[in-house]
């Protein structure tokens, strides 16, 4: 898959076979990119103890892999009944076969503070509801109850109002945990590292993508296979199986290429002209800079937010004519997205780059008989001190380095 770099002021010297884009793993993994930079690799609450590992090693020198390059013998329908083994609404189904244990850890100085809830008074029908609650909490083995200082009060939530009910502990970790996403990313990266060129994940979100319906009986097999062999869940009604177009994060895909949803170039229309504070900008934003692969020259638009989002407590709130008429032009841009086409092994690449004073921006396209489809835009705002010292062509040459 070769790749031509050129820029407003001519070609580069040599066309590049570009490695992070050669691969095609990389490519799809760049879709989620925007999606994965707020997961951390922060292990504050995830450990595991030598004896664990020891285990962990033993257990995988025991597995045997499915050989990726080996044809499947096996039907759509036979893949579709392996896979719904895998299927259940309880998430501890197969916890013996679960290989991962997150735990927290309680500071020292808070280990002797016991913390005490008395518990509301409740007519019949608030118990009647919790005491149904609990109870299919403790059959799907979600919670158990606990008389330990460090369990957590059973609740009912009746008129925005908590009415707890008995002392309970989670059998797992719950996602409103700082640390959570961290965690279950890792597990499943983990899991599926040995098939990356074929399949995507994003937290509890999985798609797997095949040229031809044989390939993807054979990927779908080894997913079943992995999920099996590791006590993953799925669930039935979120499932979808041998398609030719999805919605995965945002973005419709089909084989043709991708587009973002409906739904989410409705969220950035749907801010008013006029945004109202720092962290009102900050939501419209983030929201744009999702849909940022999209958008041709962002950091255009964005420029004249910069000021605002250095905005302190001290600092008075600012907006000015310019910010409204940015806002206006990026819904504009928006509410008109092109669908971007995916590139194939024997595509040729071009990669167009400009910069100026102050941005720099880039797109990545495909040669086709009839011209050239764009794959992806990119770009950004140079720091101020880079804008003052760097001269043009060391700007121009960073956007490359960056690609």
């Amino acid at each position: 898959m070769p790749i031509n770099f050129r820029s407003k002021r001519g070609d580069f010297d040599a066309k590049l076979t570009h490695p992070k884009i050669q691969d095609k793993r990389k490519f799809g993994k760049a879709l989620l990119s925007f999606r994965k930079q707020e997961l951390s690799e922060s292990d504050s609450f995830y450990e595991k103890s030598e004896k664990e590992i020891i285990n962990l090693k033993e257990a995988l020198q025991e597995i045997k892999l499915l050989d990726i390059s080996k044809e499947s013998k096996l039907s759509l329908e036979n893949v579709k009944r392996l896979i719904q083994r895998n299927f259940s609404e309880n998430p501890l189904a197969w916890w013996d076969r679960n290989k991962i244990e997150a735990t927290l850890k309680v500071k020292e100085e808070c280990k002797y503070e016991y913390v005490r809830y008395k518990l509301i008074q409740m007519n019949m029908e608030d118990k009647k509801d919790m005491q149904g609650i609990i109870k299919e909490h403790i059959n799907l083995r979600l919670i158990e109850p606990e008389v330990s200082a460090y369990s957590s009060p059973g609740f009912l939530v009746r008129n925005h109002g908590e009415i707890k009910r008995g002392q309970y502990i989670w059998n797992v970790m719950p996602m409103g945990l700082a640390n959570a996403p961290q965690i279950f990313q890792r597990k499943m990266d983990n899991l599926f590292k040995d098939y990356f060129e074929f399949m995507f994940v994003y937290i509890d979100d999985i798609l797997i993508a095949s040229k031809n319906m044989k390939d993807h009986i054979k990927h779908l097999e080894i997913f079943s296979d992995a999920c099996h062999r590791e006590g993953l869940v799925l669930s039935e009604k979120k499932a979808t199986i041998a398609v030719n177009k999805i919605e995965f994060l945002g973005i419709l895909i089909d084989e043709i290429g991708i587009e973002l949803q409906d739904h989410i170039v409705k969220k950035i229309l749907n801010f008013p002209d006029v945004l109202k504070d720092k962290k009102h900008l900050q939501s419209f934003l983030g929201v744009v800079n999702f849909a940022g692969i999209f958008i041709k020259d962002l950091a255009k638009y964005r420029k004249d937010f910069r000021p605002l989002l250095k905005e302190t407590e001290s600092s008075k709130w600012k907006w000015e004519e310019i910010h409204t008429q940015r806002v206006r032009e990026l819904k504009q841009v928006c509410s008109n997205l092109s669908k971007l086409a995916i590139p194939q092994d024997e595509d040729e690449l071009v990669v167009y780059t400009d910069a100026n004073d102050y941005r720099w921006a880039a797109v990545l396209m495909k040669k086709t008989t009839t011209g050239e489809e764009p794959c992806r835009y990119t770009g950004g705002l140079f720091s101020e001190q880079q804008a003052q010292v760097w001269h043009i062509n060391e700007k121009e040459f960073s956007t490359v380095e960056g690609l």
